[in-house]
């Protein structure tokens, strides 16, 4: 018997898809951007899991701190 692999939200299937973990639990691409993900504090969109981050000169100056 084969074992299930699904979505923690939805139920569906994630076998060959990609999936994020949280918490032990795999959650769909879809799933975890829509309860999970960042907002862009400039433009109010939901920041994607696969999202290349630009470096702001606020984040630089803040990293220099440290």
């Amino acid at each position: 018997m084969t074992e299930r692999f699904d979505c923690h939200y939805c139920k569906e299937s994630l076998f060959g898809k990609k999936y994020i973990l949280r918490e032990d639990s795999p959650y769909c691409v879809k799933c975890y951007e829509n309860l999970y993900s960042n907002t862009c504090e400039e433009c109010k969109k939901p920041i994607g899991a696969d999202c290349k981050m630009k470096k702001s000169s606020k984040l630089r100056k803040l990293l220099q701190v440290f």
